[in-house]
């Protein structure tokens, strides 16, 4: 609060016209106490905690697919929509498709990595568990994840081969 009040004085003595050099060198001599008096103040403080921050954990690997008794599959998509917000896969369903399946999305320039595995996952993986839903004959899951907007070529992870492309948004 002194620098609010002070500092404006000791500009005005120190610069205004007219002022004698007692004022001057009070100025100067106000500023320097002010100025020594704030860093010893700063030094000698105690620090207040700093406020807390909401924890940030890094992803870790998520479990297998729910349903163990489920056989091991390895889907080949046949379509990939791509939003803004998801990414939706559609490949043929089969009698007995799991209601989960494990997604792994790789980005590498404008090529999206797709793998798709249904079953008991094995290994450590960083892998979006989700349902699987049936449309007729055909299985889907739908991935929330934001994507830079360009133009995104989707290809299976697995064969390297392109996958049909449908963006919205």
């Amino acid at each position: 609060m002194s620098w609010l009040v002070l500092a404006p004085v000791c500009v005005w003595l120190l610069f205004g016209i007219g002022q004698p050099l007692r004022n001057r060198l009070g100025a100067v001599a106000t500023i320097l106490a002010l100025e020594g008096a704030t860093i010893f103040l700063a030094t000698t403080a105690p620090h207040p905690a700093p406020p807390p921050v909401a924890a940030v954990m890094p992803p870790r690997p998520v479990p297998s697919p729910t349903d163990v008794s489920c056989p091991v599959r390895l889907p080949h998509p046949d379509e990939v929509r791509l939003s803004r917000t998801h990414v939706t896969i559609l490949w043929p369903a089969v009698v007995g498709e799991c209601d989960t399946a494990a997604v792994v999305l790789g980005e590498k320039g404008n090529r999206l990595k797709v793998w798709v595995h249904e079953g008991a996952l094995v290994g450590n993986h960083q892998a979006s568990v989700v349902p699987v839903n049936i449309d007729g004959s055909t299985a889907f899951v739908d991935v929330a994840r934001k994507l830079a907007r360009h133009h995104w070529v989707a290809v299976d992870g697995r064969s390297g081969k392109r996958i049909p492309t449908i963006t919205h948004g």
